[in-house]
């Protein structure tokens, strides 16, 4: 081990103080220490409330797209396969969305009609996916209870920060819609 001669350490110890006592600079290294966290938070922030005006948005373009299912206006709107209807449902959806966004590949519909109104409703997320064969629009009677799910895939701007955000396992988010309603008596012809 080396001894350190005193002149040195004496020389180093005013260093150490001079270091110590010199206050230029110090507001710099705080913002630098502070600015990250502080960002990311803003970032979060933004996000999350984009994600809610997102989610209102959807619920209520659900909302005044399915009123022609409630009407049977629905009945001569979408006509023709399963696969037409539920892509001019979906259409539907989105005009009221009014989103720049790519809304018809990042929308989902599935009307069911229902024995009875719903306690509760399944996620259309499983294991990190949606199921999309699963859904699809069904034609409604006359007085039917209908269950009207809707899933919009947004992505996540801080998904590499805050990973609890993503319900998908491509690492984007799902916003979900949910509608029932009994279908009014309208004429089937």
């Amino acid at each position: 081990m080396r001894i350190v001669p005193s002149r040195l350490r004496a020389r180093l110890s005013r260093c150490l103080i001079r270091f110590r006592a010199d206050r230029k600079g110090a507001t710099a290294m705080e913002f630098g220490l502070l600015c990250i966290p502080f960002f990311l938070m803003l970032m979060m922030i933004v996000e999350t409330s984009l994600a809610f005006w997102t989610r209102q948005v959807l619920q209520e373009a659900t909302n005044q797209a399915s009123r022609t299912i409630l009407t049977g206006e629905s009945r001569t709107l979408y006509t023709g396969t399963v696969a037409l209807q539920t892509a001019a449902f979906r259409d539907a959806v989105c005009a009221r969305m009014n989103m720049a966004a790519d809304c018809s590949s990042r929308l989902y519909i599935d009307v069911q009609p229902a024995s009875s109104f719903p306690n509760s409703v399944a996620s259309m997320v499983s294991s990190g996916t949606i199921n999309v064969s699963l859904y699809q629009m069904r034609t409604v009677a006359p007085g039917e209870i209908v269950v009207i799910r809707t899933a919009y895939e947004t992505p996540v701007i801080t998904a590499g920060f805050f990973a609890g955000l993503s319900r998908l396992s491509n690492g984007k988010n799902v916003l979900e819609s949910v509608v029932a309603f009994r279908a009014e008596p309208f004429p089937t012809t």
